[in-house]
């Protein structure tokens, strides 16, 4: 798996916008779909429609646009926050089109219309959509995480490793009750458990980097992440 998690600053993503750019497509539709639909969900963009609807409609749109991710790189945003800025003005576009034409005589309901002024007036995020889509988002990422990891010790015939660090961090057990449990000598545990967060929070840091976040504001997104996540 390690290739798809390199270590430098969104490497892997970059990398197959030139060389795959329909890998690239592949794995910002997958991995952004849920965090978009929840801002939607939390936003008064709702009101245009089924969430998921709305958001395949972006994506097929404009992450299907060659150009469009290639934009992206050079904007110096996380690509979430790419990804709800092309959102709002894709909603809005399609808004301002149904106005026109209900303007040039189509059949465009008042409801259609009220919805598109709204749109047209919003200019700026709404706090509870960001929100949103930042506490999705923390969630995906930190799972992402937990199931490489897992998945590593697993096959590195380590898999009591995890199970030690999930019933003492994620269930709250001691390290007596959960060593106990997977056979981890007591005087290991606390070694296992550093070891086992280390490599969490590089791969943290990996994914982070492979989507967007600068090298130098990782530490600052992972706070924020915990934040979301204890919220």
């Amino acid at each position: 798996m390690s290739d798809l998690f390199p270590s430098t600053h969104a490497t892997w993503l970059l990398t197959q916008l030139d060389a795959n750019p329909d890998a690239a497509r592949a794995h910002v539709m997958s991995r952004y779909f849920e965090p978009l639909c929840a801002y939607v969900r939390a936003s008064r963009l709702r009101q245009f429609g089924d969430p998921a609807d709305i958001v395949n409609d972006f994506l097929a749109a404009r992450v299907g646009d060659a150009s469009y991710l290639a934009r992206w790189r050079s904007s110096g945003l996380p690509l979430r926050r790419w990804l709800a800025n092309g959102l709002l003005l894709h909603t809005r576009n399609a808004a301002l089109a149904t106005r026109r034409r209900a303007e040039h005589g189509g059949s465009t309901s008042n409801d259609e219309l009220e919805r598109a002024a709204f749109t047209t007036r919003a200019s700026d995020h709404e706090t509870d959509a960001l929100l949103a889509l930042e506490r999705t988002w923390a969630v995906r990422t930190v799972t992402e995480a937990h199931e490489r990891i897992r998945t590593e010790l697993g096959a590195e015939g380590r898999g009591a490793w995890w199970e030690l660090f999930r019933l003492h961090t994620i269930n709250g057990m001691s390290y007596a009750q959960a060593c106990s449990i997977v056979g981890t000598p007591l005087t290991s545990a606390s070694s296992v458990h550093r070891t086992v967060v280390d490599r969490l929070r590089v791969a943290l840091r990996t994914i982070l980097e492979r989507d967007g976040i600068r090298p130098e504001d990782i530490d600052s997104e992972l706070a924020a992440m915990q934040d979301f996540l204890e919220s």
